[in-house]
């Protein structure tokens, strides 16, 4: 591959959970005016406006969500770096209610989960428990084909498992 592959987030998909958490928000402050509903509606307005602001944060964010190069895959969202191809051992598409990802088994799983905040290792611990691996790509919001990334994964890092033509030689 000569170009990186260079993945965004779905400026759509932000746009319509904007929209629709504000909606949502308006609906809130209906509850309050005309029917004087405090808790019911504090509580969809604080909820729908943080869903709004996700949003809006998302939709205005341009920084690369995912890339794909020679080197391996950088994840921003997962938070542990470049994975290089031959750290990737094996991979497997795994869903929930149709949002995709590709969960990684990597070479040294202890390695990439110490790079992560403690959050974060918590959250991927109890991935785990739901059939994902530690380091799990999601693709939700990203316009990617699931299988056609797990086969180009599973292609690149068995390419970089073998040996190459300069270490036969010597």
């Amino acid at each position: 591959m000569a170009e990186d592959l260079i993945y965004y987030n779905s400026r759509k998909r932000y746009a319509l959970l904007a929209l629709a958490g504000l909606a949502f928000v308006a609906m809130g402050v209906f509850m309050i005016v005309t029917e004087g509903k405090w808790g019911l509606g504090l509580v969809t307005i604080a909820f729908f406006g943080a869903c709004a602001a996700v949003g809006a944060w998302q939709f205005f964010d341009t920084r690369p969500r995912l890339q794909i190069s020679d080197e391996g895959i950088l994840d921003r969202t997962l938070g542990v770096g470049l994975i290089p191809w031959a750290d990737i051992t094996g991979a497997y598409v795994q869903s929930i209610n149709q949002e995709f990802f590709i969960c990684l088994q990597v070479r040294d799983e202890q390695a990439y989960s110490s790079r992560l905040s403690p959050l974060k290792r918590r959250l991927a611990s109890a991935n785990k428990a739901l059939g994902f691996t530690m380091l799990s790509v999601n693709l939700s919001g990203v316009d990617l084909n699931p299988e056609q990334l797990l086969e180009y994964i599973i292609k690149q890092s068995a390419m970089a498992q073998r040996p190459s033509a300069s270490a036969l030689t010597s």
